[in-house]
């Protein structure tokens, strides 16, 4: 018979009386030293945290001792248990994981070298393994049952915001269409009197509005579910050199009203086994941007089959003229409602994110390089050897 995690089988089969009575006979010492150290170390833990150490360590001391004199594991496995009610306690008290940690870091120097006074420095080595065994045990346990809470409140707040997204992808969604066919009706009838101009150019501001927040919607359920993987993976032959072409017509109109030339530079026949929406989606996103932040130059869209010195597969990118981005801005870029610099354009900094997520569904990397007043470009890297189309 063995405790969970064989790991711990020279805890839980053999015993050490020695450890558990130096353990025991110093753990009046131990106790009071480890609260003063934690007040000097952690001075932000209040009277009640402190009261609860007091009343914690002598069972977690204790228990920890019996498992050194047993050798059984049932004595373990009751060090693992009140381990675990310790994480767990500092958890509803809003430790954080480091000072948790540090609390512990504070019993090993204590307890090793009470034990080790105790001792005379008598410990061989086999013993020495055992307590350390002992401590990073109720070090670990503990740890893990903090983490676990955390996931359960994390996990609990992503259910919270998934119901709040679905609100807004049928309830309030709905009512702005519905409030949006109404205006365009008004504007229709109002625009046969010349005397309303004024009138309809402020209808035509707030369906502008209307669009965009309905955008900004449709980009928060976009991220939420590419963060979830909800979204199928539907591998087929691309044909990069139309999917890219295709993508550049979408965004023609709007660069050519900057000035903005976009050049496609594609080899003829490349082809890949991908998703194509999820493709779409992340040079949607990318080009978007480019042609956002550019008011002058050329948009360069381009395809090479693998990286030099690399094994990858088809490397897609997109450079552009623009502003660039700062240094100080690139390590954040991927994530949502993070946004640098602006220069005056509307958005809720999720185009990245979701083209991020896309590009990790995709089994992909997407990567960006940038100098302020130069340009940026992003490169999406898909795998070398990509799934068989469906």
């Amino acid at each position: 018979m063995s405790t969970d995690d064989l790991t711990l089988d020279l805890l839980a089969h053999h015993p050490f009386p020695h450890l558990a009575a130096a353990i025991r006979a110093r753990a009046d010492f131990i106790i009071p030293e480890w609260e003063i150290a934690v007040r000097s170390t952690l001075p932000t833990a209040d009277e009640l945290t402190l009261q609860q150490l007091r009343n914690s360590l002598p069972s977690i001391l204790e228990e920890m001792a019996e498992a050194l004199a047993s050798g059984k594991p049932h004595a373990t496995r009751e060090l693992i248990k009140g381990s675990r009610s310790h994480g767990a306690t500092r958890f509803h008290e809003n430790y954080n994981i480091r000072e948790l940690i540090v609390e512990y870091r504070l019993v090993r120097r204590i307890v090793i070298e009470h034990v080790s006074e105790a001792l005379d420095g008598g410990m061989d080595a086999r013993s020495n393994v055992a307590l350390n065994m002992a401590i990073d045990t109720a070090l670990q346990v503990g740890v893990i049952a903090f983490t676990e809470h955390l996931q359960q409140r994390i996990r609990a707040s992503t259910d919270t915001q998934s119901k709040y997204l679905s609100f807004l992808s049928h309830d309030l969604r709905n009512h702005l269409n519905h409030a949006m066919l109404h205006l365009q009706l008004l504007a229709a009838r109002l625009a046969k009197a010349p005397e309303y101009a004024k009138s309809v150019e402020d209808i035509e501001s707030i369906k502008r509005a209307i669009l965009q927040t309905t955008s900004g919607m449709d980009q928060l359920l976009q991220a939420e579910q590419l963060r979830q993987e909800c979204a199928e993976v539907n591998v087929q032959r691309v044909d990069l050199k139309h999917l890219l072409s295709e993508i550049a017509n979408q965004s023609q109109h709007e660069a050519q009203s900057k000035g903005l030339k976009l050049d496609v530079d594609v080899p003829e026949g490349a082809q890949t086994n991908s998703d194509e929406a999820l493709l779409t989606l992340v040079l949607q996103n990318l080009l978007g941007n480019a042609v956002k932040y550019s008011s002058s130059g050329t948009i360069r869209i381009m395809a090479r089959n693998g990286m030099e010195g690399k094994s990858t597969g088809w490397v897609l990118s997109i450079s552009d003229e623009g502003p660039g981005i700062a240094p100080e801005n690139l390590s954040n870029l991927f994530d949502a409602f993070k946004r640098g610099e602006t220069h005056g354009q509307p958005g809720v900094g999720l185009g990245l994110t979701i083209a991020a997520q896309a590009a990790r569904l995709l089994g992909g990397e997407l990567a960006v390089e940038s100098k302020l007043n130069v340009g940026s470009t992003f490169r999406l890297v898909l795998p070398s050897y990509a799934p068989a189309p469906v």
